[in-house]
């Protein structure tokens, strides 16, 4: 499925979305190729063994916040516990 703009918002490159770029154009250019997907979102200084530390959410398959939060294509084998409640990221 296609990437959602409503997705970009937390992400490194939404900065681009808001302002003209370089070559003249607006807009991140790795929404072009963004496809909606679900992701496990963990807090950046959250241990991965702490119950409920993932949240499994749907976000573009290009999102990525470093220094904020990691998210992961899989829930690794290290989580416990139920997740927190399914939300967009």
């Amino acid at each position: 499925m296609k990437g959602k703009k409503e997705y970009c918002a937390g992400c490194r490159d939404d900065f681009y979305n808001h302002r003209e770029n370089m070559n003249g154009k607006r807009g991140c250019w790795s929404f072009e190729t963004a496809e909606s997907v679900t992701r496990y979102k963990l807090h950046w200084w959250t241990a991965p063994t702490v119950p409920g530390a993932f949240r499994e959410v749907t976000t573009n398959s290009c999102h990525h916040e470093p220094g904020q939060y990691a998210f992961y294509k899989e829930l690794p084998d290290c989580a416990v516990e139920a997740m927190r409640p399914k939300v967009n990221a």
